[in-house]
This record gives C-alpha cells, structure tokens and sequence, in this order.
C-alpha cells in the first residue's frame, strides 16, 4: 500500500464492515456518496470482518441478553436514522455468520463492484427481511442479484480454507489505531488523521476530507436518483436524502416524479417504504 500512498490519492478512509453488522447498513449512503461525490480523488479501504462466530459468547462478551439485543437494534435505528427488522426471534440468529463474511470473499474474488452489490444484497435480507444469510440457497440468491457468475460464485464457496486466507489477509496496510464497525479513519498518511464515530450523515465526513485535504478535491454533485437505485436497488427515503445531499422532503418529491414517470416504485421492508427501480 505504501506505493499507492505515493503516487496515488493523498486522502484515506479506512473503515470495517460485516454483512450482518446494522452499523454497515446505516453506511452504505456514506461510502456510496463518497464514491459519486470525490471518485479515484480519495483512497477507500474497507475490510469485511465477521459480527460473531459464536452467538451465545457474542451476547456474553456485551452483556447482553436477547431482548437486550432488540433494544440495541432500536438504539442502532435511532442512531442511524434507517430502518432495522426489530421484530426479531432468537431462531433467527444462527450459531456463526462466519459464512456470510467469507461468502463475502467469495464475491469480491469477482470484483469490487461485485463484492459491494453482494454485501448490500446480504445486508439487506438479514437486517431487514429476517433471512438466514449463512444457508448456501441465500447466499446464492444475494449473488444472483449482485449479478455475479454464480456457478463460479459456488465453486469458490466450496474451499472455505482458501476464502479464510483471503479473510485473514484482509487490513494490511492499515493504520494502527481503531477501525471498527461503527467509525470511520479520514487520514492525509502523513500526520493528521481524524476519526469519525456514528457518522452516518455524509456531510460529517465530507468535512473531514475537505478539511485534511485544503479543499483541493474537485467535488461532484450526484442528482441521478434512478441510475442509484438501479445500481444499488431498495434504499429507504433518508438513504436517498444522504446520498444526493438533499432534504428528505426534497428526496421524497424526486422520488414520487420517478414513480409517476415509471421509474421507481416502492417496497415495504422492516415496516417502512424503500425505493426501488420500476
């Protein structure tokens, strides 16, 4: 990475993520603003790490109970300002979701884009329409919508030894401090580096980038809310809000032309309206 440093973009973001970790959810209108907004002009790094490998530890090491849990969605919800499943069962939750995360290094061995279309896909059945998303015929669905091979998507899914080295390899080149699901690291490599918590509104970041790099970034404005969709699929309103940089008023007025347009229609997901192409 050093070389990269050198001669590529001068402005970082780290970040960890998960395919059942609801802080990834709240994300995905960050690091997609960012993509749209600054391009190849910063360096994104995000490595796919994994929430639990064992459930009933997980619950122990924060001290929590089930219903515990449901509350720190709810916490996670109000946070976030997305919309999370709260109707939760314990039988949801399975023993390890390990699976997801090298599932998720399964897609990427696909490509980037791939891989971030397959982490969406993932996020969204597990965190708001309850599925299972470490059984194989889930995973394959996530693929197939991510438009990955899927025979291909399988074959590598089948050497889970191979995808663990491939997990396991994941943050060199990372700085050494904090990275975890619910922060962000905005860094210029040379002594200035600020992180970020719980920040889910991409103008909180934005700044942070405009300021570490003396506002020497050229900055798009994205006003494309059909092409989003397509690429991304269901997002709820304050996604849309996020990432075009506009009120959640004006997000719902553009959406409701798309829809009159037969561009986009809506799904309930998690007991609120999400936006989908048409």
């Amino acid at each position: 990475m050093a070389d990269a440093q050198a001669h590529g973009p001068k402005i970082h973001v780290f970040h960890a993520t998960a395919p059942t970790c609801f802080w990834s959810w709240g994300y995905e209108a960050l690091f997609n603003r960012l993509q749209l907004v600054y391009g190849d002009q910063i360096g994104v790094h995000v490595m796919t790490l994994c929430v639990y490998d064992d459930y009933d530890e997980y619950l122990k090491h924060y001290e929590l109970t089930f219903d515990g849990l449901v509350d720190w969605y709810k916490e996670g919800i109000e946070i976030m300002g997305v919309p999370l499943m709260t109707d939760l069962r314990r039988e949801m939750f399975p023993k390890s979701v390990m699976p997801a995360s090298l599932a998720a290094m399964a897609a990427y061995r696909q490509g980037e884009a791939m891989g971030k279309r397959f982490m969406r896909a993932v996020l969204r059945r597990f965190l708001l329409e309850g599925q299972d998303v470490t059984k194989p015929a889930i995973l394959a669905e996530a693929a197939a919508e991510a438009r990955l091979d899927v025979k291909k998507f399988r074959t590598d899914l089948a050497d889970p030894e191979s995808l663990r080295a491939d997990y396991e390899k994941q943050g060199d080149g990372f700085p050494h401090l904090p990275v975890g699901f619910y922060n962000i690291l905005v860094t210029d490599q040379e002594n200035r580096t600020v992180i970020l918590d719980h920040a889910f509104d991409p103008a909180i970041v934005e700044e942070a980038i405009d300021y570490l790099s003396k506002g020497s970034l050229v900055k798009r404005t994205p006003t494309d809310i059909a092409g989003y969709l397509r690429e991304h699929g269901a997002a709820p309103l304050s996604e849309v809000a996020r990432v075009f940089g506009v009120t959640p008023a004006e997000a719902g007025t553009r959406l409701r032309e798309l829809q009159k347009a037969g561009k986009a229609a809506t799904t309930t997901l998690a007991g609120a309206p999400h936006w989908h192409p048409a």
